[in-house]
């Protein structure tokens, strides 16, 4: 049993901090597992779409993770996965309806396909039910959490910059750029920008570890 799963969690002992950052950043769940990509090839177009996929994610995400953290072990591996897709088909269906009913005709209609489809995204299954079963609560909605912001953070940077540089809008407000690319609309674009950010991150944590290095060659 590593020291990460279900046992007495002392936030004091800085495993909590451990798996946010992890799960966040460090092996982000777009970047470096690669996992979520779909919607943000798809209908990472606009930071309206890339903010509520992002809502929505957390909304299914958070419950799932906490539900398989307190009763998943005592569920049959093969009843898991329609447990948990069920609960978040009803809660997506219960976000269309909202968007729907109360926020945009629009913005419904452009993520109509996949709101559905985030109750069957790996990124719930791989993180409820893979990593939350084995773990306690309280680091179950830490990594729900802290995974749901990876995948935020992602979607937001790559929805707005194609938003500003294929529309020339930001939220929908008029932006002023020299430039005006439409084809950054398309999914090639989302996956050249999901690369270079990878990279980037790459880079930071090769920075990062070389700097840690010589700091304690020099203690």
């Amino acid at each position: 049993m590593s020291k990460l799963e279900k046992q007495p969690f002392s936030k004091a002992d800085g495993e909590l901090r451990y798996v946010f950052l992890s799960a966040f950043l460090e092996n982000n769940i777009v970047l470096v597992q690669a996992i979520g990509i779909c919607p943000i090839l798809a209908v990472g177009i606009t930071l309206q779409n890339g903010v509520v996929l992002s809502v929505c994610t957390a909304a299914v995400l958070l419950p799932s993770s906490l539900f398989m953290s307190l009763l998943g072990e005592r569920l049959p591996a093969w009843l898991r996965p329609p447990i948990y897709t069920v609960g978040a088909a009803l809660i997506l269906l219960g976000a269309a309806i909202i968007i729907d009913s109360f926020i945009s005709h629009e913005l419904y209609a452009a993520l109509y396909v996949f709101l559905p489809l985030t109750a069957v995204n790996t990124l719930i299954s791989f993180r409820a039910g893979g990593f939350s079963v084995n773990h306690n609560p309280v680091v179950a909605l830490t990594d729900a959490l802290a995974s749901t912001m990876g995948f935020s953070l992602v979607i937001c940077i790559v929805s707005a910059i194609r938003e500003a540089v294929a529309l020339g809008t930001l939220w929908g407000k008029p932006v002023k750029l020299d430039i005006r690319i439409p084809e950054m609309a398309l999914p090639f674009a989302a996956f050249l920008l999901l690369g270079f950010i990878s990279a980037l991150l790459q880079w930071s944590k090769s920075v990062i570890a070389r700097r840690t290095r010589r700091k304690e060659l020099y203690k």
